[in-house]
C-alpha cells in the first residue's frame, strides 16, 4: 500500500527532494566541502523519505505538462537554496568578526585551512568558524533548521516570480546583511575597544619617553593583551553566536510565515 502511494506520487517526492537538496547545498556545515556530495545526496534522500508521508498533502498538484513540471522542480530547488543561503549569512558574520581581530592582533598574514569552507583563512577567523560550528550542533540549531524546512512545505508554494516575490526576497536579504554587520561588530567590540586603549597608552608612552622603541614593543604587547581578552570574553562570544543563530532563524520564520504578503 505504501509502495503504491509512493509510486503514484513520485513527482511530488522529487519536488520535496529537490527543496531539501537545495538546502543541504547552501546551509551551514552541510554545504562544507568536507561533507561529500554523495553524503549530502543520501542525507537529503533519507530525510525526504521520512517527511514525505506527513508533508505530501501540502504540495501542489502535479502539472501534466513536462515544461511546467520542470519549472516546478527548478523553483523547489531555488526555495531550498534561498533558505540555506539566509542561514549561512550568520557564519559570514562570525568570519567577519574574526577578520576584525586579525587586523588588530597582527594575525592577518597567518592563514590556516578552514575545514568548514575549505579555504585558507586567518587563524582567528578559523577559530570563530569552528566555535560557531560546534555551537550550531550543540544548541540543536540543525534540528531547528530541519523543522523550518518542513514547515516551509506548508507555507511556501509559488511557481511564478512576481514583483511581490522579488521585493520580499530583497527585503529579507537586506535585513540579514544588516544583522550580519551588527553581530560581527558586537563580537569584535570588546577586543577592538581594549586594543584601542592600548594604542592610546602606547602613544602617550611614546610622548613621555621618546627613547623607548614603542613600535617594537607594541606588537608583542597587543598580541598578549588581545589573546588574554579573547580568552576572557569567550562566554560573551558564545552568547552572541547563539543570539545570531536565533536571529537567522527568526528571519527564516518571517520568510515562511508571511510569504509573500508582508515581507
Amino acid at each position: 500500500m505504501m509502495l503504491d502511494y509512493f509510486t503514484l506520487n513520485f513527482q511530488v517526492f522529487m519536488m520535496m527532494y529537490l527543496r531539501i537538496l537545495g538546502l543541504f547545498y547552501t546551509a551551514p556545515i552541510l554545504s562544507s566541502d568536507s561533507v561529500k556530495i554523495p553524503t549530502r545526496t543520501m542525507l537529503a534522500f533519507m530525510l525526504t523519505l521520512i517527511i514525505f508521508p506527513v508533508t505530501a498533502d501540502f504540495m501542489p498538484l502535479v502539472p501534466g505538462n513536462m515544461i511546467h513540471l520542470g519549472l516546478y522542480f527548478i523553483m523547489e530547488l531555488f526555495i531550498g537554496i534561498l533558505i540555506g543561503f539566509i542561514l549561512s549569512f550568520i557564519f559570514a558574520a562570525f568570519q567577519m568578526a574574526g577578520e576584525f581581530f586579525n587586523v588588530q592582533l597582527g594575525f592577518g598574514y597567518t592563514e590556516v585551512l578552514d575545514p568548514v569552507s575549505q579555504t585558507s583563512l586567518p587563524v582567528i577567523s578559523t577559530l570563530k568558524n569552528l566555535m560557531a560550528m560546534l555551537l550550531f550542533l550543540v544548541t540543536g540549531s540543525h534540528r531547528v533548521m530541519i523543522e523550518s524546512l518542513v514547515y516551509s512545505f506548508e507555507k511556501i508554494r509559488f511557481y511564478n516570480m512576481t514583483e511581490q516575490h522579488h521585493t520580499g526576497i530583497f527585503r529579507i536579504m537586506e535585513k540579514m546583511i544588516g544583522s550580519m554587520f551588527i553581530v560581527a561588530f558586537k563580537i569584535a567590540l570588546p577586543v577592538l575597544g581594549i586594543l584601542f586603549l592600548v594604542t592610546v597608552a602606547e602613544a602617550l608612552m611614546g610622548k613621555a619617553a621618546p627613547q623607548l622603541n614603542i613600535l617594537q614593543l607594541s606588537f608583542p604587547i597587543k598580541i598578549l593583551i588581545g589573546l588574554i581578552v579573547l580568552i576572557a570574553i569567550i562566554p560573551f562570544v558564545e552568547k552572541q553566536m547563539v543570539h545570531g543563530f536565533e536571529l537567522s532563524f527568526d528571519r527564516v520564520d518571517l520568510l515562511i510565515r508571511e510569504w509573500p504578503q508582508k515581507l
